[in-house]
């Protein structure tokens, strides 16, 4: 399916939820009470183009080509028909990582993993976990860096939403496909040690630089890993991660409450480019992702993060800030 009847596809499915659907029996979103789960047709569904929801994928299952970033046990318990498993180690461990000269990437055992499951690089792709959350963006943001060309999109609520409205799901282990994927990286959605670098100095920051952990670990008071030093990125904004996303729902929070957290709130601008970083480019791949939903033009997520920065020096460029109370933090949903 290509970009322009995804987007048609979806926008008809949407325009006609509600109530009637609800009641019709057999429907995703059905329930003996007759009453829709929670975030089963979401409003960033509805806005954004990178993002479809239960209602969508019911009318185009079979078209689908859908990745599960949950662990193995569960994703071995049950699946959404046609999925096949995207391991969070393969993404962590084997697709980039900053070296002493340099970004390094390693997309072989990843496109293998693509290759498995079907996936050619102009295929549209949907990624699904429990809900909506880190892993499921981080997914995202790695097959962005691989070049793939297909839309990739977050199923929003993700197997726990679908389960619970009935959706069908099954047990058995998919068949491995012959499709040959070829990866074409895209160096443009990545913040490289370097980059961040040369948009840093003893004062600030030239680009608006995100810091997506918690307040304490940006200050430095939370320390994790066995690092030379803690704190943020000189010049860079607190904003946790985890305000983006609708913990009770178990998806994103609306596109009115996104555009108040990081526009209004945290003062971005969809025409300048932004770095999100967070300790190892997890959880910063939900604000590169929120903020390319919002339309930024220019979005990197650095690789190496705070796991790469904290070993670095002063002397040689890397800035850093450290202290309670030190910087911005934007906390509209803390």
């Amino acid at each position: 399916m290509d970009d322009s009847s995804t987007l048609t596809s979806r926008r008809s499915v949407l325009a006609s939820a509600g109530a009637a659907l609800a009641a019709t029996a057999g429907c995703l979103g059905s329930s003996d009470g007759g009453d829709e789960p929670a975030a089963y047709a979401t409003p960033a569904a509805a806005e954004f183009d990178g993002v479809v929801d239960g209602q969508w994928l019911e009318s185009n299952l079979d078209d689908a080509h859908l990745l599960d970033v949950r662990d193995e046990a569960a994703f071995g318990e049950s699946r959404i028909p046609g999925a096949y498993h995207f391991p969070n180690a393969e993404m962590l461990d084997s697709y980039a990582e900053e070296t002493p000269d340099g970004f390094e990437a390693s997309p072989e055992a990843i496109a293998w993993t693509l290759s498995e499951a079907g996936i050619e690089p102009d295929d549209d792709v949907v990624v699904y976990g429990a809900e909506s959350n880190l892993w499921e963006t981080y997914a995202i943001y790695t097959l962005n860096a691989l070049g793939h060309e297909g839309r990739v999109s977050l199923l929003d609520g993700g197997f726990s939403v679908w389960d619970a409205a009935g959706g069908e799901t099954v047990s058995e282990a998919p068949e491995a496909q012959a499709a040959t994927y070829e990866a074409e990286l895209d160096t443009g959605v990545v913040a490289t040690r370097e980059f961040v670098a040369d948009n840093v100095d003893e004062d600030g920051a030239a680009v608006p630089i995100l810091d997506m952990r918690s307040p304490a670990e940006y200050w430095g008071v939370d320390e994790r890993g066995d690092l030379d030093r803690f704190g943020h990125v000189t010049g860079a904004t607190n904003l946790n991660f985890v305000q983006s996303i609708d913990d009770e729902a178990g998806r994103l929070r609306t596109p009115e409450e996104l555009e108040t957290l990081w526009i209004d709130d945290a003062d971005l601008s969809p025409d300048e480019p932004a770095v999100a970083y967070c300790q190892t480019a997890i959880r910063a791949s939900v604000g590169w992702f929120v903020l390319n939903q919002l339309g930024f033009e220019d979005v990197r997520n650095y690789e190496g993060s705070w796991a790469d920065w904290g070993t670095l020096s002063e002397d040689d460029g890397y800035y850093y800030t450290t202290g309670e109370d030190t910087g911005t933090v934007v906390d509209t949903f803390a």
